[in-house]
């Protein structure tokens, strides 16, 4: 993982490119809703230049998406996380939640050892992976009930509904 300035404009282009078309906006569209003209905003998409801060929260608003999760998917080389976090917004509550606990805490945070942090953000993650694998596993049971509907058919034997609610 490289973190290096120069790395950050092939990532910021995937990112955006991708929250862009899944959010079906055409880069026209983008461009008008940011103010941009579109040959300036072409080069944005691009990841051309240097990284602009207030042109990634415009993207961001714009696009209903999560403008944290975008910068941290530019630095962590994980476009996937800028796209995962564009409706659920993973990382804007993140931030919000560790700017309450700044409020609180200040500078006795240093109070806390990075094996308390690591083991807290570990459980959190595991949380949320399970809550993922349960989603997935609902949403597949819905998928076959659907299908089956479709075809006419019953839905298959040991699919009930208590499993997909």
């Amino acid at each position: 993982m490289s973190s290096e300035p120069e790395a950050w404009g092939p990532r910021l282009a995937i990112a955006l490119r991708a929250i862009r078309k899944a959010r079906g906006l055409s880069a026209a569209q983008v461009a008008e809703r940011m103010g941009m003209d579109r040959r300036n905003y072409a080069n944005f998409e691009a990841g051309r230049g240097r990284l602009n801060l207030a042109r990634v929260v415009g993207f961001s608003q714009v696009t209903d998406s999560d403008v944290w999760a975008i910068l941290a998917a530019v630095l962590l080389d994980a476009p996937q996380l800028a796209l995962g976090a564009a409706d659920n917004k993973m990382l804007l509550a993140f931030y919000i939640l560790l700017g309450e606990f700044v409020s609180q805490f200040g500078g006795r945070m240093r109070l806390l050892d990075t094996a308390e942090v690591v083991a807290t953000f570990s459980g959190a993650f595991k949380s949320l992976e399970s809550s993922v694998a349960e989603k997935e596993t609902r949403l597949s049971a819905d998928w076959l009930r659907e299908g089956a509907a479709r075809l006419g058919l019953a839905a298959p034997a040991g699919l009930n509904e208590e499993e997909s609610s």
